[in-house]
C-alpha cells in the first residue's frame, strides 16, 4: 500500500507540473477550503486568504492570517505550500513554508521564526468518523523570542507538533515537545516579592516541555502517556492518563457546544454553561488509570529555607509546620483513608524530598459518572473505588 501510494503521488505530481491546465488541476480554493475544514474540526482555529495562487503543484496562499478560536488574528503574510497533490478527494501537501512573525503592541512584542508544517495530510471530508477523516501534520516553530518593556521576557529554540496514523489504522499518535525555554519572569505580573523571584531564580528559569498521545476513534480511548514540565535545578512534574469515551461524536458535540461560548462576554452566565458543559463531557468518561508524579531537584529543601529564614525557625521546623497543616486540611475533606496515605506520605517527602506521587488504577475501568456521584453522596469511598495510592521517595 505505502509503495503504491508513492507510485501514485508521483504520477499526479509530474502530470500537475507538465500539464497544470489539465483536468488534474489543483483547485487552489477547494486547497484552502478542506484545510479550514480540518483544523477547524480538529483544533477549532481557521485562516483567511485575500487570494489563492496556483503554479504546477505549488500553492500560494496570499496575505494570510490566522484565526484562533476566540483570540485575536495573527497576519501570517504569503503562505507557500509545495508539492501538493490530490489524494482520494483530499490533499498530500509535502511542505508549507510561513513567514517570519513578529508581532508588536505596547510594551511588548514577540518574533517567531523557522515556521513549517511538513507531510500535511488534508481529509476529503473532516468528519472525524474514521481515520480518514483526520489530518496529520509535523509541524514547527523556532527560534521564537518575546520582548517586554524592551527585555528578554520568553525565549524558545524550538516547538514541535506531530500527529500520525497509527500502524493499525486505528486511531491518531500525537507528540508535542518545546525545547530550550528560557523565562525571566520578574517581568511578569507574579504575586511573588522580588527577593523570592531572585532566591529562587526566577528571572533565569529554564526548562522543558513533552507531550504524547494516542487516541484510538472507534472506542474513544485517549492515552495521555506522556505530560512532562521539567524545570532546571527545580524539579519535574510528570502526569500520566488514560481514559475511555472520547468518541468523535462526543468531542465534535462538546467542542461545537464550547465553540458557541467562545468570545461571549465572560459573565456569570457564561461561566455557569461553561462548568455545566465540562461537567457532561466528563460525565461521559471512563477512568482507566491516573498517574501525577514530582520529582523534586531541590526546589522543595529550597523554599523550607526560604520560609525559614522569614520565621525564624530551621528547615525541619518549617517542614514540620507545612506537613501538620496539610493534614488539617486533609482531615476537613472527612476522607479517611487519603487522610492516611497523604499523611505518610508527605512527611516522609518532606524530611527526604526525592519524589511523590499519586496513582489511580481500578481493577476495571470505572465511569466517571459513578466517581461524581461517589462525591456527592459517599467521597469516603472514592480511594478503594479508583484503587487511589499516595507514595514519596520511590
Amino acid at each position: 500500500m505505502i509503495f503504491y501510494r508513492a507510485r501514485w503521488r508521483a504520477a499526479i505530481s509530474v502530470g500537475l507540473l507538465f500539464s497544470a491546465s489539465s483536468a488534474f488541476a489543483l483547485d487552489g480554493a477547494d486547497v484552502l477550503k478542506k484545510l479550514n475544514n480540518a483544523m477547524v474540526a480538529q483544533i477549532g482555529d481557521s485562516v483567511e486568504a485575500g487570494s489563492v495562487d496556483v503554479n504546477g503543484s505549488t500553492v500560494v496562499l496570499k496575505n494570510v492570517r490566522y484565526m484562533p478560536r476566540g483570540r485575536t488574528a495573527i497576519s501570517l503574510g504569503d503562505v507557500v505550500m509545495t508539492d501538493v497533490t490530490e489524494r482520494t478527494g483530499g490533499y498530500a501537501i509535502k511542505k508549507v513554508l510561513i513567514p517570519d512573525i513578529t508581532i508588536e503592541q505596547k510594551d511588548f512584542s514577540a518574533n517567531a521564526t523557522g515556521l513549517r508544517v511538513e507531510d500535511l495530510e488534508i481529509p476529503a471530508n473532516a468528519t472525524l468518523s474514521d481515520i480518514d477523516s483526520v489530518f496529520t501534520y509535523h509541524a514547527h516553530a523556532g527560534p521564537v523570542s518575546a520582548l517586554k518593556v524592551g527585555e528578554k521576557f520568553f525565549s524558545i529554540s524550538a516547538a514541535d507538533s506531530v500527529a500520525t496514523k497509527r500502524p493499525d489504522g486505528k486511531g491518531v499518535d500525537s507528540s508535542f515537545t518545546i525545547d530550550g525555554i528560557v523565562a525571566d519572569l520578574s517581568l511578569a505580573q507574579m504575586p511573588v516579592s522580588p527577593e523570592a523571584i531572585r532566591y529562587f531564580g526566577l528571572q533565569n528559569l529554564r526548562a522543558t516541555f513533552s507531550m504524547k498521545s494516542s487516541w484510538e476513534l472507534s472506542t474513544g480511548k485517549y492515552d495521555l502517556t506522556d505530560y512532562t514540565i521539567d524545570l532546571e535545578n527545580m524539579g519535574k512534574l510528570n502526569v500520566q492518563l488514560s481514559f475511555s469515551g472520547i468518541t468523535p461524536g462526543l468531542y465534535s458535540t462538546t467542542d461545537a457546544l464550547y465553540s458557541s461560548l467562545t468570545g461571549a462576554e465572560d459573565d456569570e452566565n457564561t461561566k455557569n454553561a461553561k462548568y455545566l458543559l465540562l461537567l457532561a463531557f466528563v460525565q461521559q468518561l471512563t477512568l482507566n488509570s491516573a498517574q501525577i508524579r514530582f520529582d523534586d531537584a531541590s526546589i522543595t529543601n529550597r523554599a523550607f529555607d526560604y520560609v525559614s529564614k522569614w520565621d525564624h525557625v530551621t528547615r525541619a521546623q518549617s517542614a514540620n509546620r507545612f506537613a501538620k497543616e496539610m493534614q488539617e486540611l486533609t482531615a476537613a475533606l472527612d476522607i479517611p483513608d487519603l487522610q492516611r496515605m497523604l499523611s505518610r506520605a508527605i512527611i516522609e517527602y518532606f524530611n527526604n524530598p526525592r519524589s511523590l506521587m499519586f496513582s489511580a488504577t481500578p481493577a476495571q475501568p470505572i465511569p466517571m459518572s459513578a466517581v461524581l456521584e461517589a462525591a456527592r453522596n459517599a467521597k469516603e469511598s472514592i480511594p478503594k473505588m479508583i484503587d487511589l495510592k499516595i507514595t514519596s521517595n520511590d
